[in-house]
């Protein structure tokens, strides 16, 4: 069996939001073939969601850290008291 390929590395969020803003720019110029922008369009919405998915994580992640924060700082005020 032939060894795998390694996975090509992930795009970052910044990476892949340019990529959709330019899929966007072209797409309000209006000067793209149809079946090109139908896979301009299908490109940017499945670039959409996962952009979408990556900032709800990285909420979450901010909503406990804070939790966490909070915590910490509440049990060391109620210590000193």
């Amino acid at each position: 069996m032939p060894p795998r390929k390694p996975e090509p590395p992930a795009a970052s969020f910044e990476s892949e939001f340019e990529r959709l803003s330019t899929i966007v720019d072209r797409l309000e110029a209006g000067n793209v073939p149809l079946a090109e922008m139908l896979t301009l369009y299908e490109e940017a919405m499945t670039l959409s969601a996962k952009l979408k998915s990556v900032l709800t994580e990285a909420e979450l992640r901010v909503e406990k850290l804070a939790a966490v924060h909070e915590e910490m700082t509440t049990s060391d005020t109620s210590e000193m008291n």
